[in-house]
C-alpha cells in the first residue's frame, strides 16, 4: 500500500497503492500538481512521475505529426536534416555525446539511436563514421528520418523493434527516457540489444536544477498559487523526472555500469520552453553552473555483459507496469 504524504502546494493528502518503477518502493505520494495533472514522488529513490491515471494512453496520438511541426525549428531546420550548414546549439551537444563515447576508445561501430524523431542525430553520427538505426514511435517522424538520413529507422516501441540480442556497441537515447511510461522496462531493452562491453548514452532533464528548485519554492511557497513556472516545466509528454541520484538507482537496477554523469546546460535551440522562462534560466545560468545545478543529465553507461550482471544484487522485485505504452523522445 502506498504511504501518504503532503506537501506544500497541495491540499490535502494521498495515499497511492502502487510500487515505483525505478526502485520497487511503496512509498510514494504527492509531490505537486501543476495543470497536467498529479505527480508523485517515490521517498525511497525520489523518483518524481506523472501519476498514471493522468497519463496519456496513446504515443501515436501524443506525438502526432502536429508536435513535430509546431517545433519546425528544432525537427527541420537545424542545420543538419536540412542541409543548410547552420547548425542549431543542439547540434554541437550531439557531437559532445559522440565525443563521450569516442573518449572510451569506441569510435566507430554499430549504434541505435532510440527517439530518432527527424534524424538530425543519425545524420551527424553516420557523418563521422558510424553505422546508424533509429526508432522512433512516430509514423510521420520516422519517415522523415528514413527520407533524410537513408538510416534504416522502425516505426514504434523500443521493445517491437525487430532486433536482435547483442546487436549494438551503442546506444543513444537523447530527451527518450523521460517520455517512458517504465524508464526501467526501457534501459532493460537497450541492454539486451547492446553488446557486452557496449555503450548506453541518455541526456534528460535535471531534477534538482536551479531552475526547477526556483520554481517548486515559488509554487509551494505561494500555496499552490504560483502556476506558471511548474506549468512550463511539468507538462504533458514528460512522464518521469529524474535527479542524479535516481538516475543511479535506475541504471543499476537494470543492470549497468554507470561510466561517467554530468551536468549541463539546456541548447537554447532545445525544449518547448517560453521566452519568458528562456530568459530565466540564462539569469540562473551562471549560479546553476557554480552550483553543479544546472538544467540536463548527461550519463555514460556500459553493458557488463552477463557473467558480471550475475554480480549485480537484486534491489527488489521488478516493479508492475504502470499501464501505458511507452511514448518517444522530445
Amino acid at each position: 500500500m502506498g504511504s501518504t504524504a503532503t506537501r506544500p502546494g497541495f491540499r490535502g493528502s494521498l495515499c497511492v497503492p502502487m510500487n515505483c518503477t525505478t526502485c520497487g518502493s511503496s512509498a510514494i505520494g504527492a509531490y505537486l500538481r501543476p495543470s497536467v495533472g498529479q505527480l508523485l514522488q517515490c521517498a525511497s529513490c525520489k523518483a518524481v512521475f506523472l501519476s498514471p491515471e493522468a497519463q496519456e494512453t496513446a504515443a501515436e496520438s501524443v506525438y502526432s505529426q502536429d508536435y513535430f511541426t509546431e517545433r519546425e525549428g528544432y525537427f527541420f531546420h537545424d542545420g543538419v536534416v536540412d542541409g543548410s550548414g547552420q547548425e542549431s546549439a543542439h547540434v554541437a551537444d550531439f557531437r559532445a555525446g559522440l565525443s563521450l563515447i569516442e573518449a572510451q576508445g569506441l569510435r566507430t561501430g554499430t549504434l541505435l539511436d532510440v527517439g530518432c524523431a527527424t534524424g538530425s542525430f543519425l545524420t551527424v553520427a553516420r557523418a563521422m563514421g558510424w553505422e546508424c538505426r533509429g526508432v522512433e514511435v512516430s509514423a510521420f517522424a520516422a519517415a522523415q528520418a528514413r527520407e533524410r538520413t537513408g538510416c534504416e529507422v522502425f516505426a514504434g516501441r523500443l521493445e517491437d523493434a525487430p532486433f536482435g540480442s547483442a546487436a549494438f556497441d551503442v546506444i543513444t537515447m537523447w530527451d527518450l527516457l523521460e517520455h517512458l511510461p517504465d524508464p526501467l522496462r526501457g534501459l532493460e531493452t537497450a541492454r539486451r540489444l547492446l553488446k557486452p562491453s557496449g555503450l548506453l548514452l541518455v541526456n534528460t532533464p535535471n531534477e534538482n536544477s536551479l531552475l526547477r528548485l526556483v520554481a517548486r519554492f515559488l509554487y509551494r511557497g505561494s500555496g499552490g498559487r504560483f502556476t506558471a513556472p511548474v506549468n512550463h516545466l511539468y507538462h504533458r509528454y514528460h512522464l518521469y523526472y529524474f535527479a542524479a541520484e535516481t538516475l543511479k538507482v535506475l541504471f543499476r537496477r537494470a543492470g549497468f555500469e554507470l561510466v561517467e554523469m554530468r551536468v549541463k546546460p539546456i541548447p537554447p535551440s532545445r525544449g518547448r520552453i517560453p521566452a519568458a522562462t528562456k530568459a530565466a534560466m540564462k539569469i540562473l545560468s551562471v549560479a546553476a553552473r557554480l552550483l553543479n545545478a544546472e538544467y540536463e543529465l548527461m550519463l555514460l553507461a556500459r553493458n557488463p555483459g552477463p557473467a558480471a550482471l550475475s554480480a549485480v544484487p537484486d534491489t527488489g522485485a521488478r516493479a508492475p507496469d504502470p499501464g501505458s505504452p511507452q511514448a518517444r523522445s522530445a
